[in-house]
């Protein structure tokens, strides 16, 4: 038997996800002109930041605790 799964409404507008995720693209592109390239275990901390589930401010801390740069 399917179970709907219904989804929480964003706390933000479309247009603030879409100006977060030319942000997080933005910033890739940075990065890879350095020769880094960004980690998948990551990839849901950028996901949040962009769904507008955290803060700009709280991707660093959390990006460092899975790198175990902290």
């Amino acid at each position: 038997m399917a179970v709907a799964v219904k989804r929480k409404a964003p706390a933000i507008t479309l247009e603030e996800m879409e100006l977060r995720r030319k942000m997080v693209r933005s910033a890739f592109r940075s990065n890879a002109i350095e020769g880094l390239r960004p980690n998948p275990a990551c990839q849901p901390v950028f996901e949040a930041f962009i769904a507008g589930e955290i803060e700009l401010a709280e991707m660093l801390p959390r990006v460092k605790a899975i790198l175990g740069t902290k």
